[in-house]
């Protein structure tokens, strides 16, 4: 009777022992991460910091920041940060490429805690590109050139009317780019080229997807620094140079064009 008592006594512990493991295992909770940017949109060049908290408990141990481009890829790891005595961390990352990127935190799992992974957040990178390096479309004699003179100042990178005369000569000079919805700001200077004759003038007008930011009229000397933001990033760019004095032909130009755009 004794040996079967202690037999059951026994089987009774290592049930008790299997059931309560996993419970045990169970028990222990995932770290809880939080991550905040500073910047949600940065300008390529920049540096993106970020914030965070975890549980005061984890003060001394190291969270690990991962990045990575697309939600299709896998993750990178970038850089560990301490975790201060209140729960706080800060870390930082310099993106190399004007693209969006997303970061999350994670917190490796300890004998008390489980792994724990911040939301994932997303920063997009932005950069100001040469318009002239984009293919122009729908051209006519308003051409990129490697520099344009306006007032005695050089741009460089520029786009410079060309007045021709012969039976049916177009009345304007115009240039369009795509920009496919990936800019968001444009910056450049407008105003005459100095290769225009003495008394001449030109109207300059500028719009993006068919609404006019800019028209204005120049004559040789004159020139004006441009820039304007898009709440809606726009699809095409379009530009236009009229020589409006009869007899001496005046040549817009825009000085060094650029667009602040991400790539997609």
């Amino acid at each position: 009777m004794r040996m079967v008592l202690g037999a059951l006594t026994a089987a009774l512990a290592v049930a008790t022992a299997t059931v309560t493991a996993p419970s045990a295992q169970a028990a222990r909770s995932p770290w809880h991460v939080t991550l905040r940017a500073k910047l949600s949109i940065i300008t390529l060049g920049d540096t993106v910091r970020f914030t965070g908290h975890v549980n005061k408990s984890a003060a001394g141990h190291l969270v690990r920041l991962y990045g990575r481009r697309t939600s299709d890829q896998p993750w990178h790891y970038t850089r560990n940060a301490l975790v201060r005595r209140d729960g706080s961390y800060a870390t930082f990352d310099k993106p190399a490429l004007n693209h969006e990127r997303q970061y999350r935190v994670v917190l490796p799992a300890t004998k008390k805690h489980r792994r724990g992974v911040s939301p994932t957040v997303t920063v997009d990178v932005y950069k100001w590109t040469s318009l002239t390096t984009l293919a122009a479309v729908n051209q006519v004699d308003f051409d990129p050139v490697a520099s344009v003179a306006m007032d005695g100042t050089t741009y460089p990178s520029s786009l410079e009317a060309q007045v021709y005369h012969y039976e049916g000569a177009p009345t304007s000079q115009t240039v369009e780019f795509n920009l496919g919805h990936a800019c968001t700001a444009f910056r450049g200077t407008f105003g005459l080229s100095d290769d225009s004759v003495s008394g001449s003038q030109a109207t300059l007008t500028a719009s993006a997807d068919g609404t006019p930011w800019l028209s204005q009229s120049f004559s040789v000397g004159q020139t004006v620094a441009n820039s304007v933001t898009w709440d809606t990033p726009p699809l095409k760019l379009h530009f236009d140079s009229v020589s409006t004095v009869d007899g001496v032909d005046g040549q817009g130009a825009v000085g060094t064009p650029e667009v602040l755009c991400e790539l997609r």
